[in-house]
């Protein structure tokens, strides 16, 4: 998520990128021929970090789903080809963009698997900043990414020993209880990677600390300080801890890997100074004895040239260096490629060492979000957002209850799981200034879903027998919407933005489901709730006026009674050709769906509407389209997950007729469309077992409320 889509360079992790920020540029010689012959035989774990939102293709500002599996595929060619072993980590969420759009992507994964080259990492689920939040919150992360390694993979979770730490911001206190919690699905983690620089004390803000020491004679503080040069002007330091794993004091066990600094900026190598890294990083590792490993550890979108490591859309051609450098990994008696686990279960760490807080060294000095990622969090532009995620989080704490509380009230733990990616994430721009990340905001402003979700689930079990129709701010973004309710469906309408039904919850099941809505999946830069979104086309909801999908609309006569429900809507944007439209919603006491009634200015020329339907969006979001099958009778069509259904039907003597959507399928949602042929017609949408006729669906619906007459329908539009 935070590749390509900010239009500016992250600058996190090649030297290239820092020394842009700085005015300063690397020379690159026109020949990198590698380093030369070693001692000994050098382990060398390389480790790729893959990781991505629920992103879908079409955007006009970065690459899509498509493009990003066909890098890190080519990627993963390579790794085959020369056979280097890869540990490998990919987040959660980039695991449910892939069984959405290309499940078959897993084939490579599963391959290396068997070839005996791939050892998979966890991590949390949306690379939230861990130590920002509970206990509670970062269990589920890592469990809901284990499950994914299991579902999609075919990896036990007992088999995932290591951790990449999102954005390798450690701390011992909060982070150790959780990652060796018998509570996890593999039942504790054994290592985590760590930046070097953390293998040396911190000692407050000393500048004479050996962190600080360490840190500058390393690249990415040579790079902030415009220094890119030969290792013989580098600061003299004294000590080589920072190449071997150690036992990480008051870490209950863990393990600490030091990620080499210098591979982060060599890797791939682009220069005959990247090759010099190379060689200085595997001889001093030569020089440390038995027991010392280099690691590289890094993005994998940069090894694959993608978002801002790309110069240009991605070629296979930008892969070179890469190819060249695992050329020369694998024909190299003296350079001994190693799956961690493997070489740990070998070579246990001799030694213990304090692993204070930290991250690595432009997040917390360049980027000056503070060894504690504090500058970002607490940061003044930060601030709206990380209010919002600390009420969805609290509000989520209050409702536990032992056990686990299946269907909403997990859904909402997702939502606020997915709307702490990459947390309080900044840009850094080309004065050097540091901002929120657009996308950053876009997704915690979203975790205002929360809220919507926790209301249905606490109505499911305050249930009364009755239909009710409210208007509140249900997701406290300053608009208010409208409420149906009854012990069957919980539905939400936006007026503001076309008049639509943006969340459908189907309460007939045991804790609830989300059929229509789909609030996890990517906004882009859009933080406003309930906003249908243009590009790439997402969010669309039920009814959903193609073309009018953000008009803005008024409420107008919400009645209820002891037998049903409704409002309307009335059409007030300025210039829109259904400018006056009357949308009227009803829901009996009883029934498993709602009616919509149009009455528009004029006769439609053509009228088109969309649903998109996302039966169970939990399940969807783990099992992809997998589960899902169609639902297709008589006038009847919608999509079905297991027991959760959901549907359209156009009654017979409507003047409505299905048509093609523009396309069949959004994020984690299927898309049906409709088209009226005069200006008044009714569509049903509902859960469960649908009607099999008009007839039956009427006959359903005793004692209703009257719908209202032509004349009182025209007082509406005025």
């Amino acid at each position: 998520m935070k590749d390509g889509l900010t239009g500016a360079s992250r600058l996190k992790g090649t030297g290239e990128e820092v020394a842009l920020a700085s005015g300063k540029s690397l020379p690159v010689s026109a020949k990198a021929d590698g380093p030369g012959e070693l001692g000994g035989v050098v382990p060398l774990a390389i480790v790729q970090h893959g990781h991505q939102y629920l992103i879908t293709d079409g955007y006009d500002t970065r690459e899509g789903i498509s493009e990003i599996l066909e890098g890190f595929a080519a990627v993963f060619a390579i790794h085959l080809k020369h056979r280097v072993p890869l540990n490998l980590h990919l987040s959660g969420t980039l695991i449910e963009a892939i069984a959405w759009h290309s499940p078959a992507f897993f084939e490579w994964v599963k391959v290396m698997r068997r070839e005996g080259l791939l050892e998979l990492i966890g991590s949390a689920y949306s690379q939230n900043i861990m130590p920002l939040f509970s206990y509670e919150h970062d269990i589920r992360q890592l469990n809901e990414t284990l499950q994914l390694y299991r579902c999609h993979l075919a990896v036990e979770p007992k088999e995932v020993k290591g951790c990449w730490v999102p954005e390798r911001v450690w701390d011992v206190d909060k982070l150790t209880p959780v990652l060796r919690s018998p509570k996890l699905l593999n039942g504790g983690y054994d290592y985590v990677l760590l930046d070097d620089r953390l293998t040396y004390p911190l000692n407050g803000r000393s500048k004479s600390s050996e962190r600080h020491l360490f840190d500058l004679q390393t690249l990415p503080a040579l790079a902030q300080s415009g220094e890119v040069s030969t290792q013989d002007q580098r600061p003299a330091f004294d000590g080589d801890h920072h190449f071997r794993p150690y036992r990480i004091e008051r870490g209950e066990g863990l393990i600490g890997i030091p990620i080499s600094s210098e591979l982060r900026y060599c890797l791939p190598p682009r220069s005959s100074e990247h090759w010099t890294g190379i060689e200085r990083t595997l001889r001093l590792t030569d020089a440390a004895g038995p027991g010392a490993i280099a690691v590289y550890g890094d993005d994998l979108e940069k090894t694959a040239t993608l978002g801002p490591w790309a110069p240009g859309r991605w070629t296979r051609e930008g892969l070179a260096p890469y190819e060249k450098a695992l050329d020369w990994i694998g024909t190299q008696q003296h350079v001994g490629p190693v799956l961690i686990s493997r070489w740990l279960a070998d070579n246990p760490p001799q030694f213990s060492r304090p692993a204070d807080r930290g991250t690595f060294f432009e997040l917390a000095h360049s980027w000056r979000a503070g060894e504690d990622y504090m500058g970002w969090w607490q940061g003044r532009q930060w601030a709206p957002y990380r209010r919002q995620l600390i009420e969805a989080e609290s509000l989520l704490l209050r409702a536990a209850a032992p056990g686990s509380r299946p269907g909403l009230w997990e859904l909402a733990w997702k939502q606020l799981m997915a709307c702490s990616y990459e947390t309080a994430w900044h840009t850094i721009e080309q004065d050097g200034s540091c901002r929120p990340a657009p996308w950053a905001k876009a997704v915690a402003s979203h975790v205002r879903s929360v809220f919507v979700i926790a209301a249905a689930a606490e109505w499911q079990e305050q249930r009364d027998g009755r239909a009710h129709v409210q208007r509140l701010d249900i997701d406290r973004d300053g608009k208010d919407e409208v409420i149906l309710k009854n012990d069957s469906i919980f539905a939400v309408f936006t007026p503001h933005y076309g008049g639509r039904l943006v969340y459908l919850f189907d309460l007939s099941h045991e804790g609830g489901r989300l059929s229509v809505g789909n609030p996890a999946d990517d906004w882009n830069w859009q933080q406003e709730m309930n906003r249908f979104m243009e590009v790439p086309r997402n969010h669309p909801g039920a009814f959903a006026d193609v073309a009018h999908e953000n008009d803005r609309y008024t409420v107008r006569a919400l009645r209820s009674d002891a037998n049903a429900a409704e409002f309307a809507l009335v059409n007030r944007q300025k210039g829109s050709p259904i400018v006056g439209a009357v949308k009227t919603f009803r829901l009996d006491a009883r029934s498993l769906h709602l009616e919509a009634s149009y009455r528009l200015p004029n006769a439609p020329e053509p009228f088109s509407i969309e649903f998109c339907l996302s039966p169970d969006y939990l399940l969807l979001l783990r099992e992809g389209k997998r589960v899902i099958r169609p639902v297709a009778r008589l006038s009847t069509r919608g999509w079905r997950n297991w027991l959760t259904a959901v549907w359209v039907h156009l009654p017979r003597s409507e003047p409505v007729l299905w048509d093609a959507p523009k396309s069949p399928e959004c994020g984690h949602g299927m898309v049906l469309q409709v088209a009226a042929y005069k200006p008044s017609f009714s569509i049903l949408l509902g859960v469960g077992a649908p009607p099999a006729s008009h007839e039956d669906s009427r006959s359903e619906q005793v004692e209703r409320l009257s719908p209202p007459d032509e004349r009182a329908v025209a007082e509406l539009a005025k």
